[in-house]
């Protein structure tokens, strides 16, 4: 997916963000697997298997949309924070392409890890991604993005512009 929305003036890096468009669907999918264990860890330590259980553990392909704004927003939290609006020299003989890809790839799983751990989170996830249950997700969207905003400290104002709290 590219990006057309610019969340914050300098948002001039079109090498990141194409790359972390490319590599949307696979951490899409990290991401639900890892509100997936964060459930299981919190919610059932024991590893028990029940109908509940059972049912998460038959869905074969999970049903991404709910968060592809939300890994919008991330993306953005990236450019924001990490991203560097300069090329740097890469000496192994990767493209900058494959540099950023790599390194979003890593901070999106730590990040996401961290705020799956919390139960509005990865329930959230549950509901509208593995069960695909008919919830309000507007809800859930704005829970988890609340919680995402208020981990770096951020906000987002009525034309999507990224501004430090």
């Amino acid at each position: 997916m590219l990006y057309q929305d610019k969340y914050f003036d300098q948002d001039k890096n079109s090498i990141l963000r194409a790359a972390q468009g490319f590599v949307e669907p696979q951490l899409l999918n990290t991401w639900v697997k890892i509100a997936y264990k964060s459930y299981m860890q919190m919610e059932n330590p024991m590893g028990l298997v029940d109908d509940f259980i059972l049912r998460i553990e038959k869905v074969e392909k999970y049903n991404t949309e709910f968060l592809q704004e939300l890994y919008e927003i991330l993306a953005a939290i990236y450019r924001l924070k990490k991203g560097s609006n300069q090329l740097e020299f890469i000496w192994d003989g990767r493209s900058n392409y494959e540099v950023y890809a790599e390194n979003w790839s890593e901070w999106f799983e730590h990040s996401v890890t961290k705020l799956s751990l919390r139960p509005e989170v990865y329930r959230g996830i549950l509901k509208a991604c593995i069960l695909q249950e008919p919830v309000n997700h507007k809800f859930l969207y704005y829970g988890i993005r609340r919680l995402m905003l208020g981990e770096y400290k951020l906000k987002i104002t009525r034309n999507k512009i990224l501004k430090t709290a």
